[in-house]
């Protein structure tokens, strides 16, 4: 497990990662380049997916996202939030930063990981 001030990644199992934000934070274009290192080092260097807990609510920067979309070794990200606003923001970050792996908003936590796992599967 990974502790910053600003986050949290957990290996949940093999190639999915679990992303947890504290409450009322704004991720900033470092703080993604710090997220997707420490992403790389639990995952041995290999590919990996990300389950995103947006569950809190908290802001992303324009360079934060651009940072996250280009990353290389992710297969996918998994957004799960009940939020309406959190499901706006994922919907802008998919279409509008068009991320370089699959990626996909849920409501449910276990269909999010079962989504992960067909996924890593298939890589």
């Amino acid at each position: 497990m990974f502790d910053s001030k600003k986050f949290t990644l957990q290996l949940i199992e093999p190639k999915i990662i679990r992303l947890t934000v504290i409450d009322g934070i704004e991720l900033e274009q470092q703080d993604a380049k710090d997220m997707i290192a420490e992403a790389l080092e639990m995952s041995g260097g290999s590919e990996y997916t990300i389950l995103f807990d947006a569950t809190k609510s908290g802001s992303i920067s324009f360079e934060a996202r651009e940072e996250f979309a280009k990353s290389k070794k992710r297969i996918a990200v998994a957004i799960v939030t009940n939020s309406l606003a959190n499901k706006l923001l994922g919907n802008f970050f998919i279409n509008f930063h068009k991320p370089s792996s699959s990626a996909r908003i849920f409501s449910d936590e276990k269909m999010a990981i079962d989504w992960l796992r067909e996924l890593v599967k298939e890589n």
